[in-house]
């Protein structure tokens, strides 16, 4: 059976206020395969928030490790078509 394990990477982008910020990017290893995941946002109806949205995404980074590094040839120890991120 294959084990199944959830990885955290972090990601610096520029808003649109030319403000640097930096993203967690979640993946799931199934496998050899890493699938992306995304922390759903659910909207309420009357106010537009979502008031459980952080403690979601705080609990998945809790429990995520990192993503591994890639080596000096731009690897991690698998094909690049394994690992596109």
């Amino acid at each position: 059976m294959a084990e199944v394990k959830l990885f955290k990477k972090l990601a610096k982008y520029t808003d649109k206020d030319g403000k640097e910020k930096t993203a967690t990017n979640f993946f799931v290893q199934c496998g050899d395969v890493y699938v992306p995941v995304e922390v759903k946002y659910f909207e309420d109806k009357e106010t537009g928030q979502d008031y459980n949205y952080r403690s979601r995404k705080t609990l998945l980074s809790a429990f995520a490790e990192t993503f591994p590094e890639r080596d000096k040839d731009g690897k991690q120890g698998k094909t690049a078509e394994e690992h596109p991120f």
